[in-house]
């Protein structure tokens, strides 16, 4: 049986029209662009094991921060 993640952990995924978010960082809107496609980070986060949030960001302001949430990944 495989076991759960409970560590805070960070995707990157491209961006899709009609999402709605904003970054947590520079608060401002995570928006599709279509001749411009960019990436979106989605961070799971734990406080000890139990799950508390998803915080989202702009690729830019996630590595400006220092990456908070780890190394990003890739989405599969």
């Amino acid at each position: 049986m495989k076991s759960a993640l409970t560590s805070s952990r960070a995707v990157a995924r491209k961006i899709a029209p009609g999402l709605g978010l904003v970054c947590v960082t520079c608060s401002d809107a995570i928006k599709f662009v279509a001749k411009a496609p960019a990436f979106q980070v989605i961070a799971n986060v734990y406080e000890g094991s139990t799950w508390r949030r998803v915080d989202h960001f702009h690729l830019e302001c996630y590595l400006d921060s220092g990456e908070p949430f780890g190394p990003v990944s890739q989405a599969s």
